[in-house]
């Protein structure tokens, strides 16, 4: 499933933008070969089909056999449900740059 289809409509393109600038930083950085959650994914029901989504992820790079996993870090989600299903709202993730690499390695 493509990231387009968990976006609400009327906050498609603003989310979007956000996750192509998240993903810009990576790329300075060195984009991880994946991103994993760590532990469960909470999500703890706010009524009126609203929903507050939270998971720690980390990245992990992998060179051959070896691999190196960061630390993971607390990304949140603000759903809500429509006809197609719960969508994302708002993300809010914390800095590539400074929390989950060195500021230095997005130079």
């Amino acid at each position: 499933m493509g990231l387009s289809r968990v976006l609400v409509g009327g906050r498609h393109d603003e989310l979007l933008r956000q996750w192509r600038q998240y993903r810009g930083d990576m790329e300075r950085a060195k984009v991880p070969s994946k991103l994993e959650t760590v532990g469960p994914i909470d999500v703890e029901d706010q009524g009126d089909s609203r929903a507050m989504v939270t998971a720690q992820v980390r990245p992990i790079w992998w060179s051959g056999q070896t691999s190196l996993s960061g630390t993971a870090h607390l990304w949140r989600f603000e759903t809500r449900r429509d006809a197609g299903g719960w969508r994302v709202w708002a993300a809010n993730l914390p800095t590539w740059c400074g929390v989950h690499v060195r500021a230095d390695a997005c130079r």
